[in-house]
């Protein structure tokens, strides 16, 4: 008899007909970055950049913008950790809302270009470490993988807007999404594993009730209250939960570090180039793409194909997969980008190259961080995630600020061949580092970890 409950458990294999609810919930929990990625384009138009490090060649406000997500993440944190998850989407929700309102004036003033920028920042930091660990405390094992992936191609989908609506009609857009987000926000259930780390496990029962559309007093809502207990004391066995303790432990510091190292190689993965079109292909004698379409569309194709792939492939095989192809679209595109060269022969091989980087990137550009939020356990996951943001961050801000050195130093197609190497690097820690995590708990992830040597 226990072993029938234990198969109806909420973490493994649920019946078909309790999650659709997950599902829907996590689409619209998923909504803020579709906004993010039609506030994107407003942010990159030229005439939202702002003044210009003279320097550095960077834009203030992408300066501020990064300063921004950098500064309140740790806030992000405290909120959610303190006072719920929905809370926290509620608060991103509000900026993306506030950032609507310099675009409906048509501000061009540069001090309010900059706080708009920094706002952004401050919704962008919350968006990443909120709404990931929301959507997975509230889905199955079995369909996290697809559920938190939806933020690939919500983002890649926002972006795509600006090839199909013009500039009103993507504002209009936005203030519509910010209007459906706050009503959809206090529909949406709390987390059960918020209620069950701050100890009011009867609202935490409530809530696997609602997410399993079952009664309370059903086994498989039981069952999955004994997981997250289970979870939630295996934790806390190791007593103050501090920085210090977690990174004394052997078993979180190896999880630390394949978000780190993941995060690392994404950033300084070559996106600074390929992402923008006219600098990938500037030695093409003509235009092929004038309305910049390749770029966002392979993006959008990219993190659909993510999504449908998750649900079959380990994470490990599909980060190593964009990784290789990654690499070997990038070794041919940064022979077309050497200095001096015009390109009269195979024009098309270039474009194919591209192409190809793009919606490779648009599988893994986020999926280090769907690892992380997987692999985590749920009294130490919003500290570390926020942790490992921050660091992303900052790695990014440098980056962003010595691109243009190094592009002037050594060149394009140099760098290319740089970053290609951070990108074999990254293919073989994460096909020998990342466990496997397809349905499987967090008690079973971490028992693989335990066996696998750093």
């Amino acid at each position: 008899m226990v072993n029938i409950i234990n198969k109806r458990a909420f973490s493994g294999n649920n019946n078909k007909h309790v999650v659709w609810k997950q599902y829907l919930i996590s689409v619209f929990a998923s909504l803020p970055f579709f906004t993010y990625g039609v506030e994107n384009d407003f942010l990159t138009a030229p005439t939202n950049l702002g003044l210009v490090i003279s320097t550095l060649n960077v834009p203030w406000s992408t300066v501020a913008f990064i300063v921004g997500s950098i500064v309140t993440a740790p806030i992000h944190c405290f909120i959610i950790s303190k006072y719920g998850r929905k809370l926290g989407i509620y608060i991103v929700v509000i900026l993306q809302g506030v950032i609507c309102i310099p675009l409906l004036i048509s501000s061009t003033d540069t001090g309010i270009i900059i706080v708009q920028a920094a706002i952004a920042g401050v919704s962008t930091g919350g968006l990443f470490i909120i709404v990931p660990i929301y959507v997975r405390e509230i889905s199955a094992d079995r369909i996290r993988g697809l559920t938190i992936s939806l933020m690939m191609l919500m983002t890649s989908a926002g972006n795509a807007m600006k090839l199909v609506l013009s500039f009103d009609s993507m504002l209009y857009l936005m203030i519509a999404l910010v209007a459906i987000e706050l009503v959809t926000v206090f529909y949406i259930p709390e987390s059960p594993s918020y209620f069950v780390k701050i100890d009011k496990l009867h609202d935490a029962k409530i809530s696997v009730a609602k997410l399993l559309c079952l009664n309370q007093d059903d086994p498989s809502v039981a069952n999955e209250m004994r997981q997250l207990k289970e979870d939630s004391e295996r934790a806390k066995s190791n007593g103050n939960l501090s920085i210090f303790v977690i990174l004394r432990n052997k078993l979180w510091r190896d999880q630390i570090k394949i978000g780190l190292f993941l995060n690392t190689t994404t950033i300084l993965s070559g996106c600074n180039i390929f992402l923008n079109q006219d600098k990938s292909l500037a030695q093409l004698e003509t235009d092929i793409d004038p309305q910049k379409s390749l770029v966002p569309l392979c993006l959008l194709v990219g993190g659909l194909t993510c999504v449908v792939l998750v649900n079959f492939l380990e994470r490990r095989y599909l980060i190593t997969f964009s990784y290789s192809i990654m690499i070997l679209s990038m070794g041919i595109l940064a022979v077309f980008t050497q200095a001096d060269l015009t390109v009269t022969s195979l024009t098309w091989l270039p474009i194919v190259a591209l192409a190809i980087i793009v919606f490779s990137y648009g599988m893994v550009w986020n999926l280090p961080n769907v690892v992380l939020v997987e692999i985590l356990n749920l009294e130490i996951r919003v500290m570390l995630i926020g942790i490992v943001f921050v660091y992303s961050q900052i790695i990014k801000l440098v980056h962003t600020l010595t691109f243009q050195y190094l592009e002037d130093y050594v060149g394009i197609y140099s760098l290319l061949y740089l970053f290609a190497c951070i990108n074999i690097l990254g293919a073989i820690y994460a096909i020998s580092m990342i466990p496997d995590i397809k349905n499987k708990s967090v008690k079973q992830i971490e028992k693989q970890m335990r066996r696998v040597p750093f």
